[in-house]
Protein backbone atom coordinates (compact mmCIF):
# COMPACT_ATOMS: atom_id res chain seq x y z
CA UNK A 1 0.00 0.00 0.00
CA UNK A 2 2.84 2.41 0.83
CA UNK A 3 4.49 1.67 -2.51
CA UNK A 4 1.20 2.21 -4.35
CA UNK A 5 0.60 5.53 -2.59
CA UNK A 6 4.14 6.70 -3.36
CA UNK A 7 3.70 5.79 -7.04
CA UNK A 8 0.40 7.71 -7.14
CA UNK A 9 2.05 10.74 -5.56
CA UNK A 10 4.84 10.61 -8.12
CA UNK A 11 2.40 10.49 -11.04
CA UNK A 12 0.40 13.39 -9.57
CA UNK A 13 3.54 15.44 -8.96
CA UNK A 14 4.83 14.85 -12.48
CA UNK A 15 1.48 15.71 -14.00
CA UNK A 16 1.20 18.90 -11.96
CA UNK A 17 4.70 19.93 -13.05
CA UNK A 18 3.82 19.20 -16.70
CA UNK A 19 0.64 21.28 -16.57
CA UNK A 20 2.46 24.16 -14.86
CA UNK A 21 5.16 23.99 -17.55
CA UNK A 22 2.58 24.21 -20.33
CA UNK A 23 0.91 27.14 -18.58
CA UNK A 24 4.26 28.93 -18.34
CA UNK A 25 5.05 28.25 -22.00
CA UNK A 26 1.60 29.43 -23.07
CA UNK A 27 0.65 26.04 -24.54
CA UNK A 28 -2.42 26.17 -22.29
CA UNK A 29 -3.89 29.59 -22.97
CA UNK A 30 -5.39 31.76 -20.21
CA UNK A 31 -9.18 31.53 -20.29
CA UNK A 32 -9.19 28.06 -21.87
CA UNK A 33 -11.33 25.26 -20.47
CA UNK A 34 -9.35 22.37 -19.03
CA UNK A 35 -11.32 19.19 -19.69
CA UNK A 36 -10.35 16.09 -17.75
CA UNK A 37 -10.71 13.79 -20.78
CA UNK A 38 -8.53 16.01 -22.96
CA UNK A 39 -5.86 16.43 -20.29
CA UNK A 40 -5.81 12.68 -19.66
CA UNK A 41 -5.12 12.06 -23.35
CA UNK A 42 -2.63 14.92 -23.60
CA UNK A 43 -0.51 13.70 -20.69
CA UNK A 44 -1.18 9.98 -21.03
CA UNK A 45 -2.63 9.41 -17.60
CA UNK A 46 -5.92 8.45 -15.94
CA UNK A 47 -8.63 10.86 -14.79
CA UNK A 48 -7.79 10.66 -11.07
CA UNK A 49 -4.37 12.41 -11.14
CA UNK A 50 -5.78 14.99 -13.56
CA UNK A 51 -8.57 15.86 -11.10
CA UNK A 52 -6.04 16.01 -8.27
CA UNK A 53 -3.83 18.35 -10.29
CA UNK A 54 -6.76 20.64 -11.13
CA UNK A 55 -7.74 20.86 -7.46
CA UNK A 56 -4.16 21.79 -6.60
CA UNK A 57 -4.07 24.44 -9.33
CA UNK A 58 -7.40 25.80 -8.12
CA UNK A 59 -5.92 26.09 -4.63
CA UNK A 60 -3.08 28.11 -6.14
CA UNK A 61 -5.66 30.26 -8.00
CA UNK A 62 -4.19 29.35 -11.38
CA UNK A 63 -7.44 27.59 -12.26
CA UNK A 64 -11.07 28.44 -11.51
CA UNK A 65 -13.57 25.65 -10.88
CA UNK A 66 -16.83 26.94 -12.35
CA UNK A 67 -20.29 25.34 -12.01
CA UNK A 68 -21.37 23.48 -15.18
CA UNK A 69 -18.07 24.37 -16.89
CA UNK A 70 -15.44 22.60 -14.84
CA UNK A 71 -11.90 23.91 -14.69
CA UNK A 72 -10.98 27.11 -16.52
CA UNK A 73 -7.46 28.51 -16.67
CA UNK A 74 -7.52 31.93 -15.12
CA UNK A 75 -7.70 34.84 -17.55
CA UNK A 76 -4.93 37.35 -17.10
CA UNK A 77 -6.15 40.93 -17.49
CA UNK A 78 -4.10 44.13 -17.27
CA UNK A 79 -5.68 44.79 -13.85
CA UNK A 80 -4.61 41.32 -12.64
CA UNK A 81 -1.06 41.98 -13.84
CA UNK A 82 -0.98 45.40 -12.14
CA UNK A 83 -2.48 44.02 -8.93
CA UNK A 84 -0.13 41.06 -8.67
CA UNK A 85 2.94 43.20 -9.31
CA UNK A 86 1.83 45.77 -6.74
CA UNK A 87 1.25 42.95 -4.25
CA UNK A 88 4.64 41.52 -5.13
CA UNK A 89 6.30 44.90 -4.54
CA UNK A 90 4.81 45.17 -1.05
CA UNK A 91 5.76 41.62 -0.08
CA UNK A 92 9.22 41.70 -1.65
CA UNK A 93 9.92 44.98 0.16
CA UNK A 94 9.11 43.23 3.43
CA UNK A 95 11.25 40.20 2.52
CA UNK A 96 14.28 42.20 1.39
CA UNK A 97 14.13 44.29 4.57
CA UNK A 98 14.19 41.15 6.73
CA UNK A 99 16.81 39.46 4.55
CA UNK A 100 19.14 42.46 4.70
CA UNK A 101 18.86 42.52 8.49
CA UNK A 102 19.71 38.87 9.03
CA UNK A 103 21.65 37.52 6.02
CA UNK A 104 24.81 35.57 6.82
CA UNK A 105 28.05 35.68 4.87
CA UNK A 106 27.33 32.26 3.37
CA UNK A 107 23.80 33.28 2.38
CA UNK A 108 25.15 36.47 0.82
CA UNK A 109 27.61 34.44 -1.24
CA UNK A 110 24.72 32.27 -2.44
CA UNK A 111 22.71 35.37 -3.37
CA UNK A 112 25.64 36.74 -5.37
CA UNK A 113 26.06 33.38 -7.10
CA UNK A 114 22.36 33.24 -8.02
CA UNK A 115 22.50 36.82 -9.29
CA UNK A 116 25.37 35.96 -11.61
CA UNK A 117 23.70 32.70 -12.69
CA UNK A 118 20.77 34.80 -13.89
CA UNK A 119 23.15 37.21 -15.63
CA UNK A 120 24.77 34.25 -17.39
CA UNK A 121 21.37 32.89 -18.43
CA UNK A 122 20.58 36.31 -19.90
CA UNK A 123 23.31 35.77 -22.49
CA UNK A 124 21.98 32.41 -23.72
CA UNK A 125 18.60 33.37 -25.17
CA UNK A 126 17.04 30.51 -23.19
CA UNK A 127 13.77 31.85 -21.75
CA UNK A 128 13.24 28.88 -19.46
CA UNK A 129 16.71 29.22 -17.93
CA UNK A 130 16.14 32.95 -17.55
CA UNK A 131 12.84 32.40 -15.72
CA UNK A 132 14.24 29.65 -13.48
CA UNK A 133 17.33 31.61 -12.44
CA UNK A 134 15.21 34.71 -11.81
CA UNK A 135 12.86 32.69 -9.61
CA UNK A 136 15.79 31.11 -7.75
CA UNK A 137 17.24 34.56 -7.00
CA UNK A 138 13.99 35.85 -5.51
CA UNK A 139 13.22 32.64 -3.65
CA UNK A 140 16.61 32.76 -1.96
CA UNK A 141 15.81 36.22 -0.63
CA UNK A 142 12.50 34.88 0.66
CA UNK A 143 14.24 31.91 2.26
CA UNK A 144 16.73 34.16 4.05
CA UNK A 145 13.90 36.42 5.24
CA UNK A 146 12.21 33.31 6.68
CA UNK A 147 8.57 34.34 6.29
CA UNK A 148 6.81 31.34 4.70
CA UNK A 149 3.41 33.03 4.66
CA UNK A 150 4.73 35.98 2.67
CA UNK A 151 6.56 33.61 0.33
CA UNK A 152 3.38 31.62 -0.29
CA UNK A 153 1.41 34.73 -1.22
CA UNK A 154 4.25 35.85 -3.49
CA UNK A 155 4.04 32.64 -5.51
CA UNK A 156 0.29 32.80 -6.12
CA UNK A 157 -0.56 33.47 -9.75
CA UNK A 158 3.07 33.96 -10.70
CA UNK A 159 3.18 31.15 -13.27
CA UNK A 160 0.48 32.90 -15.30
CA UNK A 161 2.51 36.10 -15.34
CA UNK A 162 5.56 34.10 -16.48
CA UNK A 163 3.47 32.62 -19.30
CA UNK A 164 2.71 36.17 -20.46
CA UNK A 165 6.40 37.06 -20.34
CA UNK A 166 7.06 34.16 -22.70
CA UNK A 167 4.24 35.27 -24.99
CA UNK A 168 5.31 38.93 -25.01
CA UNK A 169 9.06 38.45 -25.30
CA UNK A 170 11.29 40.72 -23.27
CA UNK A 171 13.66 42.94 -25.19
CA UNK A 172 17.44 42.70 -24.69
CA UNK A 173 17.24 46.12 -23.06
CA UNK A 174 14.66 44.90 -20.54
CA UNK A 175 16.71 41.81 -19.73
CA UNK A 176 19.78 44.01 -19.21
CA UNK A 177 17.72 46.17 -16.84
CA UNK A 178 16.76 43.11 -14.80
CA UNK A 179 20.39 42.04 -14.49
CA UNK A 180 21.34 45.56 -13.39
CA UNK A 181 18.47 45.69 -10.88
CA UNK A 182 19.42 42.33 -9.37
CA UNK A 183 22.98 43.54 -8.92
CA UNK A 184 21.71 46.73 -7.29
CA UNK A 185 19.70 44.65 -4.83
CA UNK A 186 22.74 42.51 -4.03
CA UNK A 187 24.93 45.60 -3.57
CA UNK A 188 22.46 47.11 -1.12
CA UNK A 189 22.19 43.86 0.84
CA UNK A 190 25.98 43.53 0.92
CA UNK A 191 26.20 47.07 2.34
CA UNK A 192 23.45 46.25 4.87
CA UNK A 193 21.61 49.32 3.55
CA UNK A 194 18.00 48.41 4.23
CA UNK A 195 16.47 51.57 2.75
CA UNK A 196 18.45 51.23 -0.48
CA UNK A 197 17.57 47.53 -0.73
CA UNK A 198 13.86 48.37 -0.45
CA UNK A 199 14.20 51.11 -3.08
CA UNK A 200 15.99 48.71 -5.43
CA UNK A 201 13.28 46.08 -5.02
CA UNK A 202 10.54 48.66 -5.58
CA UNK A 203 12.20 49.83 -8.80
CA UNK A 204 12.56 46.21 -9.90
CA UNK A 205 8.88 45.39 -9.33
CA UNK A 206 7.53 48.63 -10.78
CA UNK A 207 9.59 48.33 -13.96
CA UNK A 208 8.50 44.70 -14.41
CA UNK A 209 4.86 45.76 -14.10
CA UNK A 210 5.17 48.69 -16.48
CA UNK A 211 7.09 46.70 -19.08
CA UNK A 212 4.58 43.85 -19.15
CA UNK A 213 1.55 46.15 -19.24
CA UNK A 214 3.09 48.04 -22.15
CA UNK A 215 3.37 44.76 -24.10
CA UNK A 216 -0.11 43.39 -23.41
Amino acid sequence: MVTSNRMSETISERLLAAIRRDIVLGDLAPGSRLRVDELSKRYGTSHIPVREALLQLAGERLVRLEPHKGAVLRTVTPKFVADIHDTRAAIESLLIRRATEKITSAELEDLERLCEAHAAAATTGNDIALSETNKAFHRHIAQVADNPEASYILDQGWDLVISLRHRFAQTPERIADIVRQHRSIVAAVRARDIDQAVRAVQEHCDSARDDLLARM
